[in-house]
């Protein structure tokens, strides 16, 4: 997968299936929006895009609406990003934040008690009615 700036980003064929856009937010933040399954295999990835949008943005927000499948590994990238911008300087928190997120993720977050850690995410359109 290819780290680009701006740009698109996807998994080579037979892997799985992770698209990963990078875009500016209009006002000098990046948007990073991921389609797909963030898991083992893709988590690094992951990881290494949202340090480098951390790295080359004064804030960037994470869409998450679109990702079907996501893992500990996953959760774990997200988690570490978020440390990264906090441990940048002031206002970390402002810095890293997700904004949209599927049914799959809310739950991913629900059941290891991570929730909390991301307090900007809203609730996915009914995600709360959907849980098994």
């Amino acid at each position: 997968m290819s780290l680009a700036r701006e740009g698109t980003a996807t998994t080579p064929p037979g892997d799985s299936q992770l698209t990963v856009r990078v875009e500016p937010d209009g006002t000098g933040g990046a948007v990073v929006v991921l389609a797909g399954e963030v898991d083992l295999d893709r988590a690094t990835d992951v990881r290494d895009v949202l340090f480098s949008a951390l790295r080359s943005s004064p804030r960037v927000t994470v869409d998450l609406a679109a990702v079907t499948f996501c893992d500990c590994a996953g959760l774990n990238a997200l988690l570490r990003a978020r440390l990264e911008a906090m441990e940048s300087g002031a206002d970390g928190i402002r810095r890293f934040r997700i904004h949209g997120m599927s049914g799959q993720v809310a739950r991913l977050l629900d059941l290891t008690g991570t929730r909390p850690y991301f307090p900007d995410c809203a609730d996915p359109e009914g995600a709360g009615h959907d849980r098994q």
